[in-house]
């Protein structure tokens, strides 16, 4: 595990001995990772685009096929290789990000452990490469706008520290808000008006059918909207600042990679 571990332990630090700051070092490196998983993540960007521009022609197989599921999976399935749509390529953005905030946090753990007097020198050197490694006794400062980038908020608040709460709120409401954003973006809306057709109206084609197996991705969808950002506040009161400045900012990032796949695909 340590090879995959060992480049976001460099970053870290490398980008800590340009800045000067852990919270800056977290900023750079998630932008830096948001931008070489950029291209392989168009293509899902692309397909979801499509996805959501098949609603009209999904829900009439949903009426056509009413009451036969087998026809109506085989139907639009059939519809997806016309279009050149992989449905399930949506999930790839997920399963990019969850891989990649797994690898993060063993990595700012790390750093933010041997910081706290955790980690030993020895250990964190087998993982830097060699004008990276440090001496004994090197000051590892992890604060970050006046908070401990190696507590979470559950500990901050625990501690009475009240007047630091604001970082932690922002972090953690900020992140479950961008995450909706996102969700809902991939979601089928409301078109806009374009070369001077009306707008066509999407939100009747997505409802789910009345056999809510029929429509599989809907359910889906519906999920991911409300239930990652839950998770994000649930989850995140007991992460550590670091690991949620982290979210953050690579939510962020990600909602404005998808702004501009829906500009260029327009």
């Amino acid at each position: 595990m340590n090879i995959f571990v060992a480049p976001f332990v460099n970053a870290l630090f490398g980008f800590y001995y340009l800045v000067g700051n852990l919270g800056w070092s977290v900023i750079i490196v998630t932008v830096l990772i948001r931008i070489l998983l950029f291209p392989l993540l168009w293509p899902s960007l692309k397909s979801a685009k499509k996805t959501r521009e098949l609603q009209p022609k999904l829900k009439k197989l949903q009426e056509k096929y009413k009451g036969d599921k087998q026809q109506l999976a085989k139907a639009q399935m059939e519809l997806y290789k016309q279009e050149g749509v992989n449905p399930l390529s949506g999930c790839l953005p997920q399963l990019l990000q969850i891989a990649v905030l797994m690898l993060f946090f063993w990595a700012f753990n790390m750093v933010s452990g041997y910081s706290a007097g955790n980690g030993s020198t020895a250990e964190i050197n087998k993982l830097l490469i060699s004008s990276y490694r440090i001496s004994e006794g090197f000051a590892f400062e992890p604060n970050f706008l006046g908070n401990n980038l190696a507590m979470s908020p559950s500990k901050e608040f625990a501690a009475g520290m009240g007047s630091n709460m604001i970082l932690p709120i922002v972090l953690l409401l900020g992140s479950a808000i961008l995450q909706f954003l996102s969700s809902k973006l991939m979601m089928p809306t409301s078109a806009k008006a374009t070369a001077g057709k009306p707008a066509v109206d999407q939100s009747a084609y997505v409802k789910a059918t009345p056999e809510k197996s029929d429509d599989m991705m809907e359910v889906m969808r519906k999920q991911s909207t409300y239930m990652m950002p839950a998770m994000t506040l649930f989850i995140g009161w007991n992460f550590s600042l670091g690991i949620l400045l982290y979210w953050f900012v690579n939510t962020l990032v990600m909602l404005g990679q998808q702004l501009i796949a829906e500009k260029v695909q327009k």
